[in-house]
Parts: structure tokens; sequence; C-alpha cells
């Protein structure tokens, strides 16, 4: 090979390392997966559940008991007096009224030869009085309870120990959802027996929910427990799987969740798949920059109660007297996410970041069904958009508002200025297209700044359709650093506190998933640092605006001049739809035509009226009165306004 040849290839390499250092990095939209055939196990990544079972492969359902199976073992069994009764907790609780210390978990390990022993044997103690309590720490379904002694060996003094039974007993249960004033668990009787010749136990009831069990012994004779158990057909009415921390290795742009499942009913003791079975999903998750949720505390000083932060390993080390509180780490991780309630809803949570967790919760409406959950996948793209992606919004002319929190007259275009700063790193994909989201209404642009100085530059083009404006600029593309913009645009707010969330992509990538904006300080002459908009006092009382109609006369006569009448209003501060009613009357108030008769939210409405009753008939000339009424909770709300039909 010769010089000059080699010269002209190494001038080429530099050439294409050259250009391809100058394009941006492209993003690989990746799935993290627990569950299925190929995903993570679920064990591998718990943390703590509750009343989830793993014996499927690849799943995690609620938990299902067949007539055959000892609720009691299946449990995590802790012996103490729980701190309070209501909330649920991924272990169960067993304690008695006597304040000696002796082994009460033996009665629950599953295992028949292990015991109490000597504990409720003493000689000259009458046990009349001795109460046990269970906490299973959910609901379970029951409908059998049986209690026993060890069934086989004799005591030192040769006497069998099965003939160390409880002869009179109490039993009562509770529901886990009826509590006195003192959040105290109502126990109800199921059986009552004064004395018995029966060695083991066994009560039956009708199938229901149980949480708390309650065992009072009534007879005075020494006894031991060697086994208690807990049966009953069908599903625990709720469950949850909460996850370690999962780490992705580096930052990355959240996109998605999906998952798959099953929904499941009871037959006999045999689960079968019943997509009718009354059954829900909810997941939630949160993301983090480092790989711990939690702040720990040091109190450095006990009279003042100041404390400092260290590290778990720190606090774990420290004496119990200076161990401070533990909290959740607001500064590096987010708040948990609004529940995700179908598969495939987009994740709407800081980005990028390398960490996260999440937490499903199974919930049935039956006691025979249930719920599988399969598989589970949270979709990113690796690397991001941009490192740190930040916006802001205000009035354009209130760019310091009271209380840094702008204020708008509910329903009335206001003029917005939507700042938003970006760091953009080598090894990013970058974007050239802002996305801002403008709730119900359909918003219109004025103008797009960017640069240190805030230069007006025209978009290469603008979308603005209901719900969202979309700006692209291929032409002005950020830059590897610090990146500045600001779109000026008109629009509506309709609810009171309304966030108007944004998000950048690259329009150029096939899969170019977009990364959301974070709320910010993006603009230091601008104060409000949030993207939350409240709307007036006078406005925030309304459910709809004044009702406008497009012309006060139309003539109906099929020229197609004029021929119809647009009616205008706005429904504000509803946050679910509601049953709306736009209706002509004559002046008279007899009905002429409903022309509209559907259920609505908040947002910016127009409906049309031609002139013709409910028959089709064009009607006479004349003064109409067009009413809209809103059907709420609280009442009906009417706006109403008058139009003329000529000819």
């Amino acid at each position: 090979m010769g010089l000059r040849t080699t010269i002209s290839r190494l001038v080429t390499l530099c050439i294409a390392a050259v250009v391809l250092a100058s394009q941006p990095a492209a993003a690989e939209v990746r799935q993290w997966v627990v569950g299925g055939d190929e995903g993570a196990t679920w064990r591998e990544h718990e943390l703590l559940s509750t009343a989830m079972s793993f014996n499927v492969p690849g799943a995690i359902q609620l938990v299902a008991f067949t007539s055959k199976d000892n609720v009691i073992p299946s449990l995590t069994w802790v012996d103490g007096f729980p701190s309070g009764y209501v909330e649920e907790r991924a272990q169960s609780l067993i304690w008695d009224n006597v304040a000696v210390v002796r082994p009460l978990l033996e009665i629950v390990d599953g295992i028949d030869t292990t015991s109490t022993h000597l504990a409720f044997k003493r000689f000259g103690i009458a046990q009349d009085g001795t109460k046990f309590f269970f906490d299973l720490g959910t609901r379970f379904p029951a409908n059998r309870i049986a209690f026993f002694p060890r069934l086989e060996g004799i005591s030192s003094e040769g006497r069998p120990f099965s003939e160390d039974f409880i002869r009179g007993y109490v039993l009562k249960v509770n529901d886990g959802a009826s509590f006195n004033e003192r959040d105290e668990p109502i126990y109800a009787p199921i059986k009552r027996v004064d004395f018995t010749r029966e060695n083991t136990a066994q009560i039956d009831f009708p199938l229901q929910f149980v949480r708390y069990i309650e065992l009072e012994v009534t007879s005075a004779s020494p006894f031991e427990l060697a086994e208690f158990q807990l049966f009953g057909t069908g599903f625990a009415p709720a469950g949850s799987y909460r996850s370690k921390i999962i780490d992705l290795g580096e930052p990355a742009n959240f996109s998605r969740m999906e998952w798959t499942l099953e929904k499941l009913r009871q037959s006999g003791d045999e689960l079968v798949v019943e997509p009718a079975a009354d059954a829900d999903l909810t997941v939630v998750m949160r993301t983090g920059l480092d790989d711990n949720p939690r702040v720990y505390y040091e109190y450095t000083d006990l009279f003042t109660r100041e404390r400092q932060v260290v590290t778990e390993d720190e606090y774990k080390a420290l004496d119990e007297s200076v161990r401070g509180p533990i909290d959740d780490d607001q500064v590096n991780w987010s708040l948990w996410s609004p529940p995700f309630t179908e598969s495939g809803q987009p994740i709407q949570l800081p980005s990028p970041r390398r960490y996260f967790q999440f937490e499903v919760r199974i919930e049935s409406g039956a006691i025979l069904d249930g719920l599988r959950l399969t598989s589970l996948s949270v979709e990113h793209t690796i690397p991001p958009v941009a490192q740190i992606l930040v916006a802001e919004i205000s009035q354009l002319d209130v760019p310091r508002p009271p209380g840094d929190v702008p204020i708008v007259t509910a329903g009335d275009f206001t003029t917005f200025a939507y700042d938003v700063i970006a760091q953009i790193e080598e090894t990013d994909t970058g974007f050239d297209a802002l996305r801002i989201l403008t709730p119900q209404s359909t918003p219109v642009f004025r103008q797009f700044f960017t640069g240190e100085d805030g230069v007006e530059v025209t978009p290469d083009s603008v979308q603005a359709e209901l719900g969202s404006l979309t700006i692209f600029f291929s032409s002005q593309r950020p830059e590897i650093g610090i990146h500045r913009m600001r779109a000026v645009f008109d629009s509506q707010i309709f609810i009171q506190g309304t966030s108007v969330e944004a998000e950048v992509f690259d329009s150029q990538a096939e899969d170019g998933v977009p990364q959301r904006v974070q709320p910010g300080d993006a603009n230091p002459e601008v104060l409000t640092n949030a993207l939350r908009i409240l709307t007036t006092a006078a406005s925030a009382s309304q459910l709809v605006s004044s009702l406008a109609v497009s012309s006060p006369v139309f003539t109906p006569n099929g020229d197609g001049i004029n021929d119809q009448v647009e009616l205008i209003y706005s429904l504000l501060q509803l946050v679910k739809p509601v049953e709306v009613t736009v209706e002509i009357f004559d002046l008279a108030g007899r009905p002429v035509h409903t022309v509209l008769e559907a259920e609505s939210t908040s947002g910016a409405y127009a409906v049309a009226w031609d002139g013709r009753d409910d028959q089709g008939q064009v009607v006479p000339p004349g003064l109409y009165l067009a009413v809209v009424q809103v059907h709420t909770e609280r009442g009906t709300l009417v706006r109403s306004s008058s139009m003329g039909v000529a000819y």
C-alpha cells in the first residue's frame, strides 16, 4: 500500500468521524421486563408483598385458597402486639393477654409436633380468661377454623399430649373493615363451646373475609396448642407487590408502561380464566437519581431535636437514642405517580433518571374473583433527549404574579409565555420540536424565541389542535450545551389548578420518544417556577360560561346563506363528565328542539341549530331562547341566550 493511499484513507476516516460526531446520538428503545417467559423473576425484584402468590411461573396473582388450603403457614408471622390495627401490613402478628414470654409462633408454624409446651400448664394457675389474638395482616376468605394440641406423644409423667386440649372457648372474628372509635377491631362471635370432649376443635361458618381472630379460653384446665388453622375458598380482597429499586445502569427517558394479565374465577377448587371476573389492577411508579428513596436523620441535639442527614449504613450503626426519623427523599426522587389503570399509558415522571421503583395493587370485588399479572414492562430510551429539561409558564405580561402563581379567568383566552431550558450532552439525542399540552383548549400560536438573548425566530412549522401546540424548529436545532427557548401562545384554562405540561422530541428520528419537561426555574425573569395555573375566585365557582350565539338573527330558508346559528359556550371546573342538554324554547316556554343531550366535561363547545323543531319542520319566524343546562350532583346550572328567526 502506497503512502498516498494510506494518507487518503486516513483523511477519509477522519472526515467520517467528524461527520458522525456532528450527528445527534441515536436513541435505543428498550424494555425492562419482569415476569413472562423471558423477563426477570418477580421474586428476584420483590421488596415486600401482601396477599400475593408466586406459585405460577413467571406471574404473580392475588392469593387464592381452596377448601384444603390452610392459610396460616403461608403467612409471615411475628410474635408481638400491633402498633395499630387499621393499616394493612405484609407481616402477620400473634399475641396474647398474658404478660409472660412464651413460644406463640409454634402455633402458626404449620408443624403439628411443635406446641406451646408448658406455657399454659403451670400448676395452680387457672387458664380461663386467656386470650389469643391473630392479625393476618390483610383480609382472607375463610369458612373454617381448627385448633388442637399435639396429637401424638406423651409427657414425662406419661400423660398423652392429646389430652391437653382446650375444653371451653369463645371464637370471634373481624372482617378487617369494622373498627370502633379507637380504631380497634369489632369482633363478631362465631362459636361458643362451654365444654367439649373433642381434642380437635373444628368450627365451620359462612364464607366471609377475615383479618382478626380472637380465641378466648373459658375453661380453667391446663392446655397446650400445637396448631391453629384457617381454611377458606376464594381470593383475598386485595394484594400488593412493591419492587426493589431498579437500576437501569444509566439515565433513561421513560416512555410507557405495559402489562399482560388474566382475570380469574374460582370454580370449586379450580381457577379458570374469566374475562368478566370482578378484579382490577393498578400500578404506581416513581423515579430517582440515586439508589435510595429514603433520607436518614441523626439527632445531633436531643434537647432541641436538631438533626443531620446520614447514610443508611451510618444510621444503622447509631445508638437507638439518637436515631432520627426516616423520610422520603423528595429531592432526588419523584413522588409516586397517579395510578396507571390501563396498559400502555405514558409515564409522566421526571426523566432522565437511572433508577425507578413500582408497586402493583390488585383488588377483587367478589370473593371468588381474582387476577393474575403475567408480565410488566417499562419502556425507556437510552440515551435520553436531554440531561436537564425544565420549564415554567406565566402570563406574558405578568412574569412575577402575586404568590408566584398565574391566576387567570376560567374559559377566557389568555396569552401565556412558556419558558424552557435544556442541557444537552454529547451522548443525548437532542430535539427539534416542542409540544405544549393545553387540556381541552385549541391554542393560538403567537411567537417563538431561542438563544440566550431571546431572539425571535420563525419556526419551520406549527401545529395547533385541540389539546396541544407543536412547534417544529429543525433549522434552529439546539446544539450541545445549555439552550433556552420561549413559546408565546393564547389558550383557555377551564379547571382550577390545571398543569400545562410539555414534551420535546426529535421529529427526524424514526423512534423519537418524547421527553417530558419538569417544572422549575427556566427563566430568571419569571418567578412562577411551575406549570400550574389557578383561576380567579369569581370564575372558580362557575360551571358554564355565558352562552353566546354566532348571529342574533338567522334565516333557515335553505338558500345556503345564514341557514343556521352556532351556540357557543364553555364548561368550567368539571373534572369528570356530567350530563349536558342544549334546548331551544319559544317565548311561551314551550320546548321546540333538543340540540344536544350528552355527557361532557370541561372545554369549549359549539353546537348548531338549523331552525327546525323536533319533527324536522322549519319553525315560524320570531324570537327563540337557547338554554344550556349542566346537571351535576350539586344541582342544575342554566345559561340562556335569545336569537331571532327571519325569512
